[in-house]
């Protein structure tokens, strides 16, 4: 009696690298479109899960993993615009691709005011659809590349201490040692050494840059 055959298992590293390729989340109802998104997938270096419904991808969606959203404009449950209302109430920030075999211009004005990268009419073209979820990958990466960088800084600046805020706050705006002495009551020497104490937790290389990383902290 001959045993049976089982398959082999995936290797790690091939489990890592669909962990960390991008997501492409394809929220449609009809058969034939996931199963278009699913054989792309290979093609433009991404993953891709498929939703039939709206709620459907509520219920699951999870903004850790890179990639985008591409909606249809007619779902069984919602409308495509109404699941981007309801993304955009909850403060998701993945880039969405919208599509729609039937939509007319105020409906795509109002998707792309909501958040929508682009309007693609179906059918659509391959390479077309290809290169606009490129973009759109590329601006959520983008965007968590800034997150974690304005992360980094407000630690860092977190590490000052009172004192050396109060510093920090006048020689951004520009005083010099000896008017930030006379101003806080402390010694030229003492203020020397609470500047060279900003620039080191701050990692700032310049007044200029200490200077940019304060303002970009304040219009976050």
């Amino acid at each position: 009696m001959q045993v049976p055959r089982t398959a082999t298992p995936p290797s790690a590293s091939a489990v890592l690298d669909t962990a960390t390729k991008p997501l492409v989340r394809v929220v449609d109802d009809e058969p034939s479109i996931q199963a278009l998104f699913q054989r792309m997938g290979p093609l433009g270096g991404f993953q891709v899960s498929t939703y039939t419904t709206a709620q459907d991808l509520l219920d699951s969606i999870d903004e850790s993993r890179p990639g985008c959203l591409v909606i249809d404009l007619i779902l069984p449950d919602k409308t495509g615009i109404e699941l981007l209302q309801a993304l955009a109430e909850r403060g998701c920030h993945l880039p969405v691709v919208f599509m729609s075999g039937m939509a007319r211009v105020s409906e795509a004005v109002k998707a792309i005011k909501l958040g929508s990268i682009d309007f693609i009419e179906k059918p659509f073209d391959v390479p077309q659809m290809l290169a606009t979820i490129a973009r759109a990958i590329e601006l959520d990466e983008n965007r968590r590349k800034d997150g974690q960088s304005f992360e980094a800084t407000r630690k860092r600046f977190a590490t000052l201490s009172a004192r050396e805020t109060e510093v920090m706050e006048l020689i951004v705006q520009g005083a010099a040692n000896k008017e930030v002495a006379a101003r806080l009551g402390l010694s030229p020497k003492t203020v020397e050494v609470h500047r060279a104490n900003v620039m080191r937790k701050t990692m700032s290389n310049s007044l200029a840059e200490l200077v940019r990383a304060h303002v970009a902290l304040r219009s976050h």
